[in-house]
């Protein structure tokens, strides 16, 4: 469905993670495509866009609840006005989740075509920006939430008999806690992992740059498992669970903490923690990265 030739352009947008990849977008369109839904990959040698046409609707390839990121590969802007100019009736079309960069691609395109747009804020993403070493991370969140942290990791260890942080980068026995401890989490997150989930996220994991980390205590059951994405850039969480019947000693807090430590000492420049706005990744020194919609009509 991708033209490989166009992987290694730049993204319209900077540091979006893996999700202008073809690996990606072709694994969540293969679990998640709706019936009626036709993909459209512009794509030759001056860059590539994934659109999926819905009926007389136009949007961007994949549900917006799993693509954090969008954004054109490439000098794209060409590409769309080209494919704008063939549209032979009318469309409405909605393009979500672009960083500002994106944004203006899609937004220079229907400019010079002449379509009618709206251009407002969709979501927003929580991205740490890490210093060098570990303790100026800490020393940049805060009296109250270093001594936290410090805390719960006395906690989690003196409680649990130890802590270690492992990696994996391919599917196997932990990728299968990762589900169960996924499918034990209260409401709406926990109806999430269906069948069909776990066979993506196992897919994706067999992509370049996929890997789960795994916090266990003192034995061989692990407390809290998160599956991302880390490339040059730094760390994109995508997904995690813990052992609800461990909360006591903040299995999930104390996993993000060692991860942060973990992606400084690989030199990564950034901590994604994706979409959402939950209060614990502001806590933990977040800043709002603003997102994107356009949409309107032919």
């Amino acid at each position: 469905m991708f033209d490989q030739r166009t992987f290694g352009h730049r993204t319209a947008a900077g540091r979006v993670g893996p999700f202008a990849t073809g690996h990606f977008l072709s694994t969540v369109w293969r679990y998640t495509a709706s019936p009626g839904q036709t993909p459209l990959i512009l794509s030759d040698e001056r860059g590539e866009v994934a659109l999926v046409e819905d009926g007389e609707h136009l949007g961007l390839l994949g549900h917006e609840d799993l693509v954090d990121y969008r954004s054109p590969l490439g000098d794209a802007v060409d590409l769309l006005v080209e494919y704008f100019r063939t549209l032979d009736r009318p469309r409405s079309f909605r393009f979500d989740s672009l960083p500002s960069g994106a944004a203006d691609v899609v937004t220079g395109a229907l400019d010079r075509v002449g379509f009618g747009y709206r251009k407002a804020r969709h979501a927003e993403t929580a991205v740490v920006d890490l210093p060098g070493t570990f303790d100026e991370y800490l020393t940049a969140i805060g009296k109250k939430q270093r001594h936290e942290a410090r805390r719960k990791r006395r906690r989690f260890v003196g409680e649990m008999g130890g802590l270690r942080l492992e990696t994996f980068d391919r599917p196997g026995p932990v990728l299968d806690d990762f589900f169960r401890l996924h499918r034990r989490s209260a409401g709406r997150k926990g109806r999430f992992m269906t069948d069909p989930m776990e066979d993506m996220f196992t897919d994706l994991l067999r992509g370049d740059g996929w890997r789960l980390d795994a916090l266990y205590g003192g034995n061989d059951q692990p407390a809290a498992v998160v599956i991302g994405y880390s490339d040059a850039d730094g760390y994109y969480l995508y997904n995690s669970a813990y052992d609800p019947d461990l909360r006591n000693v903040s299995p999930g807090v104390v996993l993000l903490t060692e991860l942060v430590a973990a992606t400084i000492a690989e030199g990564g420049g950034v901590f994604d923690f994706l979409k959402g706005s939950e209060p614990y990744k502001f806590r933990m020194g977040a800043r709002a990265r603003q997102l994107l919609v356009v949409e309107g009509a032919t």
